[in-house]
């Protein structure tokens, strides 16, 4: 049987649910409560470890289904589910049904004896019967309704008994769900009928929609092997009434109230991805669709057909989601992508955009206007659940009108502060924030390394990110404080939170504006050592603002831009004056341009590859350019030609694993140059160091420093392959820092073979621009430090603050801590 376990903020809530849940499925099923913090002072809150312990109490290997209330008690099961391993989770459902109707509904399905899928479906159908019987079911004009359709005829080889319901409530909970009970576990057909609607007796969902009322003629119907003795069990049923006293009084029951149940003090914890304190009004960012064009009608067969290319193309994306998402770990996710591959293929929806097509409306249009009407419907729901279906009806818009118009762009645009909340953010919509009217991000999904956090942090913007469910916990417009720091969010704050949280804000800002009066002078620790602070950029607006921001130099230049804004391979001219203008920016400062890093996330129509299964593992970096060696001498050519007029620039190449990989790029540098030569063109060979950014260059770093001038050391990739963890997979963002005990000690080792060697090992990663690791990266012997512009002074200022000798000590306490908590707690 399956099991089912409660997780709420709050131990009294989750008390009483247990109860009722008890009383309707007949203490049949096995019921754990995971809820509160051993907290006397603050008990609201969620414990992972508390859930875990849970679903193990009531683990059936049948399955678990676990109903959560808001917020934090997601993340709280996530990371159970993580902790349990995936043998367990992989029996174990998380439903997004509500916790009060979806927990009765679920129970009364388990003690019917239902598989998993049914009792979840149970659970997530609970409210269906509220909107009927509150008539608060959403229609809008030309839309249809959105509901059920339980009408049906009535079968020749039916059993059918008629009974005059007399309970003073109707058929409520209670006896809907003694109903249930009762007679599912025949094999037969059954179905209850009443008010011209039939429904599944074994639906608890489905008899509420019937909305039977004391007076009302009910009608039970079977048919298969054991329909008689169904039949037999409802009539013994009806007679005692439904296990119900008739007695109890006429008066109808009151119409439930709506109740908002929020965190005692509004906070939410998530994962902090950029420093900083925000303060402001929430605003929700939903990526809108596409405008529908200006155009003709091409005739019905022709918008007809548009639309059904794009759908197919539209599912196909969908189902590869669905692998892609479940494969990395994140079933959830997969089902996210499952039920909007079904939304997609509604008939409703269709039949919709058919009745327009046939008003000779163009198929963009007809698209738009089914889209904006469905999703309206579901936003005037009374149910927070259904309100947020109406984020999964604009995705699914949004995606069948992008290959249909083949334009994807938005702006933001704002009038005002705000605290910007979305489920997530691309690059481009990350890139074009204003941090004047952008305090502060809050996203559902992504993780510290992930694109947005990225840009968010280069932008200088406060973000939590991984706050699963806050789009549909936040109102838009209410005041919020979010702390980038440390992931903490409070909703609807009080005066002393505010007071707070702005006294906390302006410290903050102190010490910036502190850094920044220093941001040009030389970094150097109490005790004389001197550290490069070097900037990572891509183009020449990039070194305006590095120099300006004190960069001592450049640590990367990221040369796939100057690819990825070309419809066809620059040219080495042009590639030749783009480094020779970045190079002269800087002097006789050291500026290091890494190779084209092409492949896995960043690919390139005019290179083109094979589909790989994981691209990230595949052909990419360093290992594509081996792979297109046209394209490549094109950029070492231009390289070796600008080196003569710069002597300051360097040459990094990316994603190194092997000795081989090395000596085969040495080789082509050696060769282009010898060529140039030849040819009486001008020629300089310039040093040459790679990245350091899988685990085989850490295992070979004593070979490769041998081979090289200097290291890179690129945390954010090296994070990800060190621990086989996707940074752009939410479901294991807690493992994706580069402060993890197991990537501080492949940094160090890379460090001691670079020493040994008699090389500079510096970082480039996002790692480079964290204040709170500056000390310990200097304590390991790290060179050089290389971030966005923005981190460099505060970078510098922690340099300034750090005792050398005494980094370390801190080093070596923090390579021996055990786990990413202990490292955070020592720094």
């Amino acid at each position: 049987m399956v099991s089912i376990v409660i997780v709420s903020h709050s131990p009294n809530l989750a008390k009483g649910v247990h109860e009722l849940a008890s009383q309707m499925s007949q203490g049949k099923v096995q019921i754990a409560v995971a809820a509160g913090v051993d907290d006397p002072e603050n008990p609201i809150g969620t414990d992972a470890v508390a859930v875990m312990m849970a679903i193990e109490e009531v683990y059936s290997p049948e399955g678990v289904l676990v109903l959560v209330d808001m917020g934090s008690a997601i993340l709280s099961t996530d990371t159970a589910l993580d902790l349990l391993g995936s043998e367990i989770a992989a029996n174990v459902h998380v439903c997004a049904a509500p916790l009060i109707e979806g927990t009765m509904s679920a129970c009364v399905a388990a003690a019917a004896g239902m598989s998993l899928i049914q009792v979840a479906d149970e659970a997530h159908n609970a409210l269906c019967a509220k909107y009927e019987l509150l008539e608060q079911a959403a229609k809008l004009p030309g839309a249809g309704s959105i509901g059920i359709d339980l009408e049906h005829e009535v079968s020749g080889d039916e059993l059918e008994f008629e009974w005059q319901v007399k309970n003073p409530h109707g058929l409520h909970a209670r006896p809907a769900s003694a109903i249930v009970a009762a007679v599912s576990s025949f094999d037969a057909e059954v179905w209850l009928s009443c008010n011209d609607k039939r429904v599944s007796a074994r639906s608890l969902n489905g008899i509420a929609l019937l909305g039977v009322r004391k007076g009302d003629k009910l009608n039970f119907i079977a048919s298969g092997n054991e329909a008689l003795s169904a039949l037999e069990a409802f009539i013994a049923l009806a007679k005692k009434h439904f296990n119900e006293s008739v007695e109890e009084g006429t008066a109808e029951p009151p119409r439930p109230t709506r109740r908002v149940t929020t965190h005692q003090d509004g906070r939410l914890s998530a994962v902090g991805a950029s420093e900083g304190i925000a303060i402001a009004p929430l605003w929700h960012y939903r990526p809108s669709m596409p405008k529908a064009p200006e155009r003709d009608f091409l005739g019905y067969e022709e918008e007809w057909s548009r639309f059904s290319r794009a759908c197919d193309t539209a599912q196909r994306d969908l189902a590869d989601l669905v692998v892609r998402t479940a494969n990395a770990g994140s079933k959830s996710e997969s089902e996210i992508f499952i039920a909007h591959g079904q939304m997609l293929s509604d008939p409703e929806l269709g039949e919709q955009v058919r009745q327009r097509l046939k008003e000779a409306v163009t198929i963009e249009k007809a698209w738009e206007q089914v889209i904006e009407q469905t999703a309206q419907a579901y936003e005037a729901s009374a149910s927070e659940y259904m309100q947020a279906r109406a984020n999964d009806v604009y995705d699914i818009g949004r995606r069948v009108m992008a290959l249909m118009t083949g334009e994807t762009g938005q702006q933001i645009v704002l009038d005002e502060p705000v605290i910007l909340v979305a489920v997530d953010l691309t690059p481009s919509d990350t890139a074009q924030l204003d941090p004047e009217m952008v305090r502060g991000i809050i996203l559902e999904h992504g993780g510290t390394t992930s694109h947005s956090a990225i840009l968010a942090r280069s932008l200088g913007i406060p973000a939590v990110v991984g706050l699963s469910g806050i789009m549909s916990q936040s109102p838009e417009g209410e005041m919020a404080i979010m702390d980038g720091s440390n992931g903490d969010v409070w909703l609807a704050p009080h005066a002393e939170q505010l007071d707070n949280a702005r006294r906390q804000a302006e410290e903050l800002t102190r010490k910036r504006e502190q850094a920044q009066a220093m941001a040009m002078e030389k970094a150097v620790t109490k005790d004389g050592l001197a550290l490069d602070v070097f900037a990572n950029l891509a183009n020449l607006e990039d070194a305006e603002k590095a120099i300006h921001c004190g960069a001592e130099g450049v640590g990367l230049v990221r040369t796939e831009f100057l690819f990825t804004d070309s419809e066809q391979v620059p040219s080495e001219q042009s590639q030749y004056e783009f480094y020779c203008k970045i190079a002269a920016a800087f002097g006789d400062k050291s500026v290091i341009i890494r190779t084209l890093d092409i492949g896995g996330d960043k690919p390139l129509a005019y290179m083109p590859q094979e589909q790989e299964e994981n691209p990230f593992l595949g052909c990419r970096g360093l290992r594509l350019c081996l792979q297109h060696v046209d394209v490549f001498k094109l950029q070492l050519n231009a390289l070796l030609r600008a080196r003569v007029e710069h002597p300051n620039l360097k040459v990094m190449f990316p994603m190194v694993a092997t000795l081989e990989e090395l000596n085969q790029a040495k080789y082509l540098l050696n060769s282009c140059y010898e060529t140039l030569q030849h040819n009486g063109i001008a020629a300089a060979m310039p040093e040459v160091g790679i990245m350091v950014e899988v685990p085989a260059a850490v295992a070979n770093a004593g070979l490769l420093a041998k081979e090289v001038s200097f290291f890179s050391v690129g945390t954010n990739d090296l994070t990800q392959y060190v621990m086989a963890a996707d940074r752009g997979n939410d479901t294991v963002s807690y493992l994706v820092s580069a402060a993890q005990p197991a990537v501080l000690r492949m940094i160090k080792q890379a460090a001691d073979a670079a020493h040994e060697a008699g090389i500079s090992i510096g970082i480039c990663g996002e790692m480079a621009g964290d204040p709170k690791l500056t000390s310990t990266l200097i304590g390991m012997g790290i060179d050089e430090l290389s971030m966005s512009p923005i981190r460099i002074a505060e970078v510098k200022q922690a340099v300034r603050e750090t005792d050398s000798i005494k980094a370390v000590d801190t080093a070596e306490a923090v390579l021996n801590a055990s786990t990413l908590k202990q490292v955070m707690s020592l720094l």
